[in-house]
């Protein structure tokens, strides 16, 4: 046991990659409770750089948790592959933004349950903000703790 500083990064435009859906697919995993209104939601730039950097952390996160408890722990299949989005990311990114994750890591990505978790119940008051119209403006994420205590891994 343990415990990950996750620091979100904040994603310039310019490196932004995943579509509308793609947001949507990223915001469900993330808070999969909340699935019916994020369906229904405006994606704008600010919620694709939100999703974007908040996949980027918990991909960097699970990876600086270390491959061991890989050995360990079940995996389980989330509606959409994140291996896919990893790929995506990997062919956008000339230059690393991974403190932990290989572009080889990336074609494989997984993530903690743990760090799911972490993300969602530490990002929540972004996301309601945005499904209530209320965030318009870019805001950064303060760097946050997660303790790992895995059971599950999202591939």
């Amino acid at each position: 046991m343990g415990s990950i500083l996750i620091n979100v990064p904040d994603i310039p435009e310019s490196d932004l990659v995943f579509n509308e859906e793609e947001t949507r697919d990223i915001l469900r995993f993330f808070w999969p409770m909340y699935a019916s209104r994020i369906n229904s939601m405006d994606i704008d730039t600010n919620t694709r750089r939100l999703a974007q950097g908040l996949l980027v952390a918990a991909i960097d996160a699970s990876y600086a948790l270390g491959f061991v408890d890989l050995l360990f722990t079940s995996i389980a299949k989330p509606g959409k592959s994140l291996a896919s989005m990893g790929k995506k990311l990997v062919k956008k990114y000339a230059k690393h933004i991974w403190k932990h994750a290989t572009e080889d890591d990336l074609l494989n990505a997984r993530i903690y349950e743990t760090i799911r978790r972490a993300v969602a119940y530490q990002c929540r008051y972004l996301l309601e903000a945005r499904l209530n119209g209320v965030a318009d403006a870019r805001r950064r994420v303060a760097p946050f703790y997660a303790i790992n205590q895995v059971s599950q891994i999202w591939a």
